[in-house]
């Protein structure tokens, strides 16, 4: 958990790390987790969307792959102005496409 603009930006803790073992699934790369996790949060901030996109240049499978989240902001016992983002599932097809 990190502070940005005054806003705490964390992962929902989940033991079984089904959103890293997702990720790297499908993510050619070697860097670790931790490394990024930073980063990955500041991009959903930023960008206020509910979903991080790997495109397919950079995926295993050669298909742009998106990981969808929650965006939580009422989690209790918080008093500080805070975003948890929730991991969902992964999917490839775009989200803001998608009409439910």
């Amino acid at each position: 958990m990190f502070a940005i603009d005054g806003v705490y930006l964390w992962f929902n803790y989940d033991p079984t790390h089904k959103f890293v073992k997702d990720l790297y699934k499908f993510w050619s790369t070697e860097i670790i987790f931790e490394a990024i996790e930073d980063r990955l949060l500041i991009n959903l901030y930023y960008s206020q969307k509910k979903y991080i996109k790997i495109s397919a240049s950079k995926s295993r499978i050669g298909k742009s792959i998106y990981f969808l989240f929650n965006v939580k902001t009422d989690v209790p016992d918080v008093r500080q102005k805070h975003r948890r983002y929730d991991y969902i599932k992964y999917t490839f097809v775009d989200p803001e496409r998608y009409i439910d």
